[in-house]
């Protein structure tokens, strides 16, 4: 009788193994964020580093092989800007444009490479108050939007919001940080709360799948 039980048993471990796996693999979605990078390094007239390639607030280092010489530097994102553009100012140091070498030492403003496929919890909103200012990730808030604020998410990251009393979603971008109020796990916009029926709630049970990580 135990003989005839050890293949089923051995059956049904490795299909909870194999499940085991899969979902280990399937929670998780890639930040888009190389070790380094051929680029065309160009020089502008900013304050920042800016580039299309590295995700917001990442800390690179730029290398001319021309010369051996390097900087370390934070970049931001900016999908308009092909390739990499550093602060004129050090140009007397690294030389003219070229293509070269980019390390990336830190992915984003905090090494997060991934992110989980669901998040849950409790999701609040803010509004008029904050309208124009400045966020975290240097985009100006238009409490009209649709966009959230989370701890550790990658800027630029998409997620789908369900609204768990009426099943109500959005879909909106990270581009801020917060909320730091205990139990509370995402912030939203006026405009995304109100697409989502929560105005005079003010907290709501939510759920949110990653549509994508990062920029």
């Amino acid at each position: 009788m135990v003989r005839g039980l050890v293949a089923p048993l051995l059956f049904f471990l490795l299909f909870v193994s194999g499940c085991a796996t899969k979902v280990k693999f399937e929670g998780k979605y890639k930040v888009k964020c190389p070790r380094y990078a051929y680029v065309k390094v160009r020089y502008c007239p900013t304050k920042y580093a800016y580039s299309n390639l590295f995700q917001h607030l990442s800390k690179i280092k730029v290398v001319n092989p021309g010369n051996g010489k390097s900087i370390k530097i934070a970049v931001r994102y900016n999908r308009n800007v092909k390739g990499l553009c550093i602060p004129k100012r050090y140009k007397r140091f690294l030389g003219n444009i070229y293509r070269g070498k980019v390390y990336v030492l830190r992915c984003g403003e905090n090494n997060v490479r991934s992110c989980p496929s669901v998040i849950r919890g409790y999701a609040s909103w803010y509004g008029k108050r904050f309208h124009g200012r400045k966020t975290a990730s240097g985009i100006r808030f238009n409490s009209y939007g649709l966009y959230a604020a989370h701890r550790y998410l990658p800027f630029g990251t998409i997620l789908e919001v369900k609204n768990l009393k009426n099943g109500r979603k959005v879909r909106v971008m990270v581009i801020d940080r917060g909320p730091y109020v205990k139990g509370r796990h995402l912030d939203l916009s006026y405009g995304a709360a109100k697409k989502l029926g929560m105005i005079g709630d003010g907290v709501i049970p939510f759920e949110a799948k990653v549509i994508r990580c990062g920029y």
